[in-house]
């Protein structure tokens, strides 16, 4: 794979993005230069580009397969060719968040910092692992590991808040992950939210918001919130009021404000439940709520390890083609950009009366 002067990036701007021509660096030493092939744009992202979350990094993007182009000195395990996958989160180093603190994969170049590769947060793909497919390794290893988390507490139900493409992989790999008996239901936002999950998900109870969804969920919840940073706290007040003692775990995959609490869980900072779990260790950091015989465990998690993900790549080459339904939108870089400039500006997942699950952006195909 030969090296070149410049590349193309989406650079964000305030919420708009632009394709810009980059010099393309040259790795230095126990660093990679990488090319990613395809990465898709996911909730954290927008919100970064819409402003919601003060992340200073210009390019965002930290779900894609990328190829090795060129290997610093002191670097073992890669070779040039090599089809990668980058942990975004290392659990050690906080100057290393890929796309939220270091510049991100929406760009045909980018190196990947010592730490980062030091670290072990690169991880070579199957081959068999389409570049689309491989944008769903680390939603898929964070959806599994939460699930996983929630099945401690051998719940009857499910109850995911939030579908977009966390809140419909977390269906998918429900009875996988939990028990195959396990109850799915989940509150939507849109109702093209409620009707993608109704055809492609039947055995998921499908619910919106204001619905009485309560009546409908039998024996004990664990509840999953996978929606926007701002819907966190409102989501797990929602399932603590309306189900009361039914509740007996909640883990927020989503984003969580900084000092998140809730008047039903006094003394709990649902942020640092989140936080405790940075990099997925396995058993998970449980905080228990106790009011009279009500309990609740409460997890949370950023990130996985990078044996999580690689089992997670291996688990995707072998995956039904149906998981590939949740890619909606695959575009050129040019007609990518755009898609994600309507998102971002326009605050909305519906562009042309379709909903976009998710956006995978070809970052080297022709428009």
């Amino acid at each position: 794979m030969t090296t070149q002067s410049t590349h193309r990036a989406i650079v964000r701007q305030g919420s708009h993005s632009t394709v810009e021509v980059r010099r393309t660096p040259t790795p230095g030493p126990g660093e990679l230069l990488i090319a990613p092939e395809s990465v898709s744009l996911c909730g954290t992202d927008i919100q970064i580009v819409r402003g919601d979350r003060d992340d200073p990094s210009p390019i965002v993007g930290h779900e894609g397969a990328a190829r090795v182009v060129e290997v610093g000195t002191g670097v073992s395990g890669f070779a040039v060719g090599d089809r990668v996958v980058v942990n975004p989160t290392h659990p050690h180093d906080s100057s290393f968040l890929l796309g939220h603190n270091v510049e991100g994969l929406f760009q045909q170049r980018v190196v990947i910092g010592a730490s980062a590769v030091g670290g072990g947060l690169v991880s070579l793909l199957p081959t068999g692992l389409s570049s689309a497919r491989a944008t769903l390794v680390e939603p898929y290893a964070v959806v599994r590991y939460a699930l996983s988390c929630l099945a401690r507490e051998s719940p009857e139900t499910l109850l995911i808040f939030g579908d977009g493409l966390i809140g419909n992989l977390a269906a998918t790999l429900a009875r996988s992950v939990l028990f195959p008996t396990v109850d799915v239901a989940m509150v939507h936002r849109t109702e093209l939210g409620t009707k993608w999950t109704a055809n492609h998900l039947p055995y998921v109870k499908n619910f919106a918001v204001d619905d009485e969804w309560e009546r409908y969920l039998t024996g004990s919840v664990a509840v999953l919130v996978a929606t926007h940073r701002a819907g966190t706290v409102a989501s797990i007040d929602a399932a603590l009021r309306r189900l009361g003692d039914r509740v007996v775990a909640v883990h927020p995959i989503g984003g969580v404000p900084a000092k998140a609490t809730s008047d039903l869980l006094p003394g709990v900072d649902i942020a640092g439940v989140r936080q405790a779990n940075t990099g997925g260790p396995t058993p998970p950091a449980v905080t228990t709520f106790t009011r009279g015989s009500h309990r609740v465990a409460l997890t949370g998690n950023r990130g996985v390890t990078n044996g999580q993900l690689t089992a997670a790549a291996t688990a995707l080459t072998f995956a039904e083609d149906s998981i590939d339904g949740l890619l909606t939108h695959r575009r050129g870089i040019d007609e990518g950009t755009a898609l994600m400039n309507t998102i971002c500006e326009q605050r909305t997942r519906i562009v042309d009366d379709e909903l976009v699950i998710r956006l995978v952006v070809d970052l080297n195909s022709h428009d």
